[in-house]
């Protein structure tokens, strides 16, 4: 490995980002500050064709900026992860916030050789009973029953690479299949897959603000009438379901 290969990437996909992202960028900011040699972790923001300043503001923080045209976000984590320079890639998106000390524990897991990734534990900005449910029946069982969580999530190039990276058939919950399919993966080579229990992540909620603390539920049939993840494959359904701001 070359001397100037950083130890961490930290890939972050952007479509219009430019009332997010900054924040996110200044915590990830003191992160590498307190990893004590910030040069050592690469950012790469990879721009979704945004028509507002998500660029400008990403090269403002000292990013990396690409580009991928095709509007799939699997397709879209993909590209910062196929273009990212270190051996070590993690993932976040535009509108969470890290712990200060989240690159120490990542280089702390990772160095012991025992697990090919992990991820942080996540919590939303806000709380509410509809939100609280939300939780219940996603982010809840996942970490208890299945052992992943979102977050920032971590792995070895070389783990991302065997498994496949990012399915680019999902237009939706593409993150979870990735973790879930990691989760395997370690179980095959013999090594864990590590949650960072002191760290945690904080996620922005603007999708509840926009549609309702109760979205997600009323909508849960609609996700099972149409095939359960299997719809997640669909671009139209995930488009009209959390997408689409003006349906």
């Amino acid at each position: 490995m070359s001397t100037d290969q950083p130890d961490i990437s930290l890939v972050i996909p952007a479509y219009n980002e430019s009332g997010y992202l900054a924040r996110t960028l200044e915590h990830v900011d003191e992160a590498r500050e307190a990893y004590g040699n910030p040069s050592a972790i690469e950012v790469v923001v990879v721009d979704n064709m945004s028509t507002d300043s998500t660029a400008e503001c990403a090269r403002a923080h000292g990013a990396r900026v690409l580009v991928e045209e095709k509007r799939c976000i699997a397709a879209v984590r993909n590209r910062g992860a196929h273009e990212a320079s270190g051996r070590i890639l993690a993932f976040l998106d535009a509108d969470s916030l890290v712990s200060r000390n989240v690159f120490n524990s990542i280089r702390e897991t990772m160095s012991s050789g025992r697990y090919v990734g992990g991820s942080t534990d996540v919590k939303l900005e806000r709380m509410s009973v509809g939100l609280f449910v939300t939780m219940c029946l996603t982010v809840y069982p996942a970490r208890w029953l299945l052992g992943v969580s979102g977050g920032l999530y971590f792995v070895e190039r070389s783990a991302f690479d065997e498994v496949g990276g990012f399915d680019e058939g999902l237009y939706c919950a593409e993150d979870s299949a990735f973790l879930l399919a990691l989760r395997k993966h370690a179980k095959r080579s013999g090594k864990a897959f590590r949650i960072l229990k002191g760290d945690i992540t904080t996620t922005s909620a603007r999708s509840f603000d926009r549609f309702g603390d109760w979205y997600y539920v009323r909508n849960l049939p609609r996700i099972i009438l149409n095939g359960g993840v299997r719809a997640f494959r669909s671009s139209e359904f995930c488009q009209r379901f959390w997408y689409d701001a003006d349906r």
